[in-house]
C-alpha cells in the first residue's frame, strides 16, 4: 500500500477536516494535533489515507482503520510532538476529560449492546466546492474495497445523532444503523455497519 509521507499533504488534509467535519472535538486540539493524527493513520500498517484530487489540488479524503489501538501506537512514536500539539488541551478540564472519552471508547466494551466490527471508517470529508461530482461515494467504495482486500467482511461507521446529511449519505451507500452508542457524556451517536461486498453507487 502507497503511503503518502509529505506533512503538507497531511496539513492540507487537518484543513479540510477542520472546515467540514462537525461536531468539532478533534478540531479543537489545533491543527497541529489533527496533522499529526492523519500522518499517524497514514503510517499505520492497519490503516489507511486515502485522497480525492482534482484540479491538481487535494479536494476530499477517507481515513480508515482495523483498530485504533495501532494508530494510538504510531502517535505514540511520536511523542514530542504529540505532547507539544497537546499541551494546551491538557490544561482545559473539559477537553481532557473528552480526550479520555475517547481512549475509553477506543478499547470497546464487549458487556453492553451488539458486538460491532473493530474497522472503521474514521472520517471523510470533500472540500464544498467539488461536491456533487461522485468524490464522497468514490471515497467510500474505496475504503471498502480496502477492507475487503484486508479479509474484513464489515466495518463500523459511528455518526452522531444530529448530523441528518451524514446519515442520508451512510445509509444511501448501503450501511445499516445498528445500535447507539454515548462517546462523550450527553451526546448520542449512531452506530452504522457497512458490509465489505461492493457499496452501493448511491443516486444522485
Amino acid at each position: 500500500m502507497t503511503h503518502v509521507n509529505d506533512r503538507v499533504v497531511y496539513r492540507r488534509i487537518a484543513e479540510l477536516h477542520a472546515q467540514n467535519i462537525d461536531p468539532g472535538f478533534l478540531s479543537s486540539l489545533g491543527p497541529g494535533f489533527l496533522s499529526l493524527l492523519y500522518q499517524a493513520i497514514d503510517e499505520c500498517p492497519e490503516s489507511t489515507l486515502i485522497l480525492a484530487r482534482e484540479q491538481g489540488r487535494i479536494v476530499g479524503f477517507v481515513a480508515g482503520t482495523q483498530g485504533m489501538r495501532a494508530v494510538y501506537r504510531q502517535l505514540l512514536g511520536h511523542w514530542p510532538r504529540l505532547s507539544l500539539s497537546l499541551a494546551p488541551s491538557l490544561l482545559i478540564p473539559r477537553r481532557l476529560l473528552r480526550i479520555i472519552e475517547i481512549l475509553r471508547y477506543s478499547r470497546g466494551n464487549a458487556e453492553e449492546g451488539p458486538k460491532l466490527p473493530a474497522a472503521e471508517l474514521l472520517s471523510i470529508a470533500v472540500d464544498p466546492a467539488f461536491r456533487g461530482r461522485g468524490h464522497a461515494d468514490g471515497l467510500y467504495r474505496q475504503l471498502t474495497a480496502f477492507f475487503a482486500d484486508q479479509g474484513l467482511t464489515e466495518y463500523k461507521i459511528v455518526v452522531g445523532a444530529a448530523l441528518a446529511p451524514a446519515h442520508r449519505f451512510y445509509r444511501r451507500m448501503g450501511a445499516e444503523p445498528v445500535a447507539e452508542i454515548e462517546v462523550h457524556q450527553g451526546a448520542r451517536s449512531v452506530v452504522y455497519v457497512q458490509q465489505c461486498r461492493e457499496a452501493s453507487p448511491g443516486r444522485p
